[in-house]
């Protein structure tokens, strides 16, 4: 190796920068310094969103009909409260109820809960009672039942009203709930509110109230959405120091310097100060999907200082004149070229419909692209301040595992059939894959809050809803004429009857807690007004009787209730569906069987069938979210092939630089689908995620390979590789480990599928290392030994 290494060595293309920085050291670190410094006050501006709305895009036609739906029906996500106890009467007893009536009129004070029909318990619901004299209908507590008579007939009012049994109180009257409708998103302006503070002024009640026999749970997927961002913020403080520490150590192992160490720090630091602070003057809040940014920033920040100060300890070894100048000839290009790669990598997710996925998609490039400007300007413009003894090992960095490589670049072709044969396994795996998710996943399945809504699950009949939307069309022949009330094609009694029959055949599915629409209210209802005799619970014969069961459903249980389940045109109407889970797949097989009914029993009477609520958004939302990360995966691929190809002037070459991190995402999919681990909205972004960061380790060793087979003009292919091995391994191996670690430190996630997608990137990029030190190694070739040898031509025998 020369004992100098000019300018000239540097890329054209980065000379400006490098060479700037390497002759005015002191204004390269203070101009990047400023830059950080510059965006730091934004970190006060900074705001969190982990709520789950941020995750819906805005104008996907299932969003916008869910909304319409839950506008017209005034239908709201529940946040459930569920008081249980140990009272040997179950709930009907005075202290129990007690606590009911006290937390729901605290429920009625706080804003949200203020409109009718907001509140759902044992204090607010009607039974077929009225106030002496009046045609008022009284609440289950009223008057409050402090004696056995009351109390014996509160019990067989409860048993009169069957619906209630599972939606209000459970079937052996241990438990009751008290549902609390969250408000839309909408109402946000006008109540100033957020979900996490609603939730925790809610838990606060809860643990005021609670105590004697009794317990309460607060649940529901309102409160899901808010432990959820809770729980990755809390994470975050513990793996971001984690982090942090690996990288402290990986630096350490690597150099054995405490200045490499406080370099690494300065580019991280300084890294996720710009993006964040950024982040704050754009406005952009903190979603869950870049509360993860930290953690990825802070191992990615790691790479290039890794490559660069391993080079410069080995240039310090050589005692060159200008080691700095030598490093970066040797290192801005590889430098450049992965930063770019990483950074594609990410921009494939702005093809995402999420504002909260795009969000990423934005600012895990920015953070790339900082660092890759601070180790081309800031890192070398230190190391040309830093005395030599600074980074300098007290002996060199041992090399001779390296050498176990050699069997495997000189038997090629037994290499490259093993790892085909491997690659082939593996791939057969990718035909199981399976997508699998919900919101309930997100809760480890000991955490209290899974555990609580366990609980209400077996109590009651379930908290996920699926609201089943009808449209009924009047029939050809037209209305009767009705002289009150809205005549809809609802008043009809044979139209209501197959909604009754619809209903039945739900609760006979798989899952299903119970199916609650229009027959079952209006039935109940007909049954308590009619002195509950068990003959009239039905739908009355003609259209002016079912007229006037709608109107005793307004009078009896409140136009807000009646609202739920049947418009006031008496045109469309929800069945709800309880769920106890709302898995993926057996939510998808419960909805195309209710499709099937509905084409072969409902349609034909003109009834159209769609389907709104939190589950059936998340039934639309999971398949997107997951085939636009498979996209984001095709993106960036192509992404980093063309940077590749155009940077190298080779297609070739940047098949052959793509080639190691495209089989390790092949390999890891199809581990999945032989170890049955499911693709869900957190795992599918693993593959697009560290296809950018792996590609990073085929461009440093086909580097180091181009330079060993300049110096080595004349040894065979197989003592390049080992040559390149040698010089780019070590960095290789500490960068693959620094960062696999720092992905793999998101399995003690409480978040069970950001577990999951730590350890499949961190499986991944461990696979591409490997792919690339041995497969690649033994792949690569001189072109002269790929051209087949002259036909050797005797003198005695013409040419032909």
């Amino acid at each position: 190796m020369s004992k100098t290494a000019p300018d000239s060595s540097i890329p054209s293309a980065l000379r400006p920068l490098v060479g700037w920085a390497l002759a005015r050291p002191k204004r390269a670190m203070t101009l990047l310094a400023l830059t950080a410094l510059a965006a730091a006050p934004g970190l006060l501006r900074l705001e969190l969103r982990t709520d789950g709305q941020a995750l819906q895009p805005r104008n996907d036609p299932a969003i916008r009909f869910d909304a319409a739906v839950r506008e017209r029906f005034g239908l709201r996500d529940p946040v459930v409260a569920m008081i249980e106890t140990d009272h040997p009467r179950g709930v009907l007893n005075e202290e129990t109820l007690r606590r009911v009536e006290v937390m729901t009129r605290a429920l009625a004070a706080m804003p949200e809960f203020a409109e009718p029909g907001r509140l759902f318990s044992l204090a607010t619901e009607r039974r077929d009672r009225v106030v002496p004299g009046t045609l008022e209908f009284r609440p289950y507590l009223d008057p409050f039942p402090d004696n056995d008579k009351l109390m014996g007939q509160l019990g067989n009012d409860l048993d009169a009203a069957d619906i209630l049994t599972g939606t209000l109180i459970s079937a052996d009257r241990r438990a009751t709930v008290i549902l609390a409708g969250a408000p839309l998103e909408a109402d946000q302006a006008s109540l100033n509110w957020r979900r996490d503070a609603l939730f925790h002024r809610i838990e606060a009640l809860a643990r005021e109230i609670e105590g004697g026999q009794d317990r309460i749970s607060v649940v529901g997927a309102p409160v899901a959405e808010t432990l959820l961002g809770e729980h990755i913020l809390e994470d975050l403080t513990l793996l971001l120091p984690l982090s942090i520490a690996a990288i402290a150590l990986a630096l350490w192992l690597s150099c054995r310097s405490l200045w490499a160490v406080a370099l690494g720090m300065a580019e991280v630091g300084a890294c996720l100060i710009f993006t964040f602070g950024l982040m704050g003057w754009l406005g952009v809040p903190v979603f869950l999907t870049t509360a993860v940014l930290p953690v990825i920033l802070t191992t990615i920040g790691l790479a290039d200082e890794i490559h660069i100060l391993w080079r410069y300890q080995r240039d310090l070894d050589t005692e060159d004149a200008r080691p700095v100048h030598a490093t970066m000839g040797a290192m801005a290009r590889p430098v450049a070229l992965t930063s770019l790669t990483t950074a594609i990598g990410f921009l494939s997710f702005l093809s995402s419909p999420l504002e909260a996925v795009r969000a990423f998609g934005w600012f895990a490039p920015v953070g790339v692209l900082f660092c890759m400007f601070w180790s081309l300007m800031f890192t070398p413009a230190a190391l040309r301040s830093l005395p030599r003894s600074a980074l300098r090992r007290g002996r060199p960095a041992s090399r001779a595992w390296t050498s176990r490589l050699a069997p495997a670049y000189r038997r090629r072709g037994a290499t490259l059939a093993a790892l085909a044969v491997a690659t082939a396994a593996l791939g057969m795996g990718v035909a199981a894959i399976y997508v699998q998710d919900s919101w309930i996943d997100g809760f480890a399945p000991r955490s209290d809050f899974r555990q609580a809504t366990n609980r209400v699950n077996a109590q009651f009949h379930g908290v996920h809803l699926l609201h089943a939307h009808l449209t009924v069309e009047p029939p050809p022949e037209g209305l009767p004429k009705i002289y009150y009330g809205a005549a809809g094609p609802l008043v009809l009694p044979d139209k209501l009857n197959l909604i009754g029959e619809f209903e039945a055949y739900i609760r006979g599915l798989p899952g299903v807690g119970d199916a609650l629409g229009p027959y079952a209210q209006l039935t109940t209802v007909s049954y308590l007004w009619r002195s509950r005799r068990p003959e009239k619970r039905a739908i009355p014969d003609s259209p002016h009787q079912t007229a006037d069961l709608l109107e005793r459903f307004d009078e009896s249980r409140g136009v807000h209730r009646r609202r739920e389940v049947v418009d006031d045109a008496r045109h469309e109407c929800v069945v709800t569906v309880f769920l106890k889970d709302a898995n993926y797949r057996h939510t998808a097989t419960l909805m195309d069987a209710m499709r099937d009914y509905a084409a072969e029993r409902l349609e034909p009477a003109g009834m159209t069938l769609r389907f709104a609520g939190d589950v059936a958004v998340s039934q639309t939302m999971i398949p997107a979210i997951v085939r636009t990360q498979t996209r984001s995966v095709l993106l960036a691929l192509a992404g980093a092939l063309l940077a590749v190809s155009l940077l190298r002037r080779s297609l070739r070459a940047g098949l052959r630089i793509v080639a190691p991190a495209c089989l390790a995402a092949l390999w890891v999919f199809g581990l999945m689908g032989w170890l049955g681990v499911p693709l869900g909205v957190a795992t599918s972004m693993f593959c697009a995620l560290t296809l950018g960061i792996g590609v990073d380790y085929a461009i440093h060793f086909e580097e180091s390979w181009r330079r060993a087979a300049t110096a080595l003009t004349d040894a065979p292919s197989w003592r390049i590789s080992l040559e390149a091995a040698r010089d780019a391994g070590p960095a290789i191996v500490a960068d693959t480990l620094a960062i696999a670690v720092g992905f793999g430190l998101l399995a003690f996630s409480q978040v069970p599928a950001n577990a999951r997608l730590g350890l499949l990137a961190a499986a991944t990029l461990l696979a591409n290392c490997v792919l690339t030190l041995v497969g690649m190694g033994a792949a690569l070739r001189r072109r002269s030994e790929r051209a087949p040898a002259p036909a050797v031509v005797s003198a005695s025998e013409p040419a032909s």
